[in-house]
């Protein structure tokens, strides 16, 4: 015959009720998405910095990898933007688009469906943005900081 264990109940006394506020963000943090970002941006900058290294086809001494990647980054930026209706992050509601009183309210929630499908799009758009925007600004930062940071490096290791 198996044991079974015993569950502790959780006491929810007023100690547990007045969490403080850096606990109950942390708890809603979503720390899957932070570890996908980071492992699609490692990826993405490394096959960018290969590409760049292996001087993978190029045109006019720059490699073709880098007008790509401007590319992409301007259509997922654009396409954030139209599915997402800008910039905004509320949930459209009833009375967002309401236009006068003695509108049909099962067509407005019709509507604020539909742009709401459209912000969750919009979202997973942001999740394949995002390593291709890093991979541009860690490049940038590169170019413009590398040697900075090489001799900041050296100097550690040396002394």
């Amino acid at each position: 015959m198996a044991k079974h264990k015993k569950h502790k109940k959780k006491n929810f006394s007023a100690a547990n009720a007045a969490e403080s506020p850096i606990k109950t963000t942390l708890k809603r943090f979503n720390f899957r998405r932070l570890i996908l970002i980071i492992l699609s941006t490692t990826l993405a900058f490394g096959v960018y910095e290969a590409l760049i290294a292996a001087n993978f086809l190029p045109i006019g001494g720059i490699p073709i990898i880098m007008p790509v990647y401007f590319i992409i980054v301007a259509l997922l930026l654009s396409a954030v933007i139209i599915f997402n209706s800008g910039i905004s992050t509320k949930k459209v509601t009833p009375d967002m688009i309401r236009t006068s009183e003695d509108e049909d309210e099962s067509h407005l929630a019709e509507i604020c469906d539909k742009l709401n499908a459209r912000k969750e799009i919009a979202k997973k758009l942001m999740l394949i943005l995002l390593p291709f925007l890093f991979s541009i600004l860690f490049d940038v930062l590169y170019l413009f900081y590398g040697d900075l940071l090489v001799n900041a490096v050296k100097s550690l290791f040396e002394a």
